[in-house]
C-alpha cells in the first residue's frame, strides 16, 4: 500500500519524458541519415555530398512550399549534445540553402538533428526535422 504513490510517481516520470511527448514533428517523413529525403507536404531536404567530415564546410538544401518562409533553423548533436549550431537559410531560386560545418566530437560517428521552423501559407507554424551523420 505504501508503494502505490511511489509507483504511480515513476509512472508519472516516465511518460512525462518519453521523446515523443516532448517532441512531435509536425512534417515528418521516414529516410536515412545523409539520403534525399522528401516530406509529405512536397518538402525536400538534401545534404550537398553524402559523406559529411566534422569541421569541413558544406551545404544544407531545402525546399519549402511555395510561400513558405523559415522562422528559424538549428543543428544539435543526438549522439552528444554540444549545445546548437544556428542555421541561416538563404533563398535560391528554387531552394534555400544554408552553409555550415559541424564540429569534431570524441565519436567518430556523430547524429546530428536540423530543426527548420517555418510559417506555412496557411500562417501556421510547421517544425521539420532532418538527421544526419558525420564521420572522421
Amino acid at each position: 500500500m505504501k508503494n502505490i504513490p511511489l509507483l504511480l510517481t515513476l509512472c508519472l516520470l516516465v511518460t512525462a519524458c518519453d521523446r515523443e511527448s516532448i517532441e512531435e514533428p509536425s512534417v515528418s517523413a521516414t529516410c536515412k541519415n545523409n539520403d534525399h529525403c522528401l516530406f509529405a507536404n512536397k518538402t525536400e531536404v538534401w545534404l550537398s555530398a553524402p559523406n559529411i567530415t566534422p569541421e569541413t564546410p558544406f551545404t544544407i538544401n531545402l525546399k519549402l512550399p511555395d510561400g513558405a518562409s523559415i522562422s528559424s533553423a538549428k543543428l544539435e548533436g543526438v549522439t552528444m549534445y554540444m549545445g546548437y549550431i544556428p542555421l541561416q537559410f538563404k533563398k535560391g531560386t528554387n531552394y534555400w540553402h544554408a552553409d555550415t560545418m559541424v564540429g569534431l566530437c570524441s565519436e567518430k560517428v556523430m547524429t546530428w538533428k536540423m530543426t527548420v521552423s517555418y510559417i506555412g501559407t496557411d500562417d501556421q507554424t510547421h517544425s521539420l526535422f532532418y538527421y544526419f551523420d558525420s564521420r572522421y
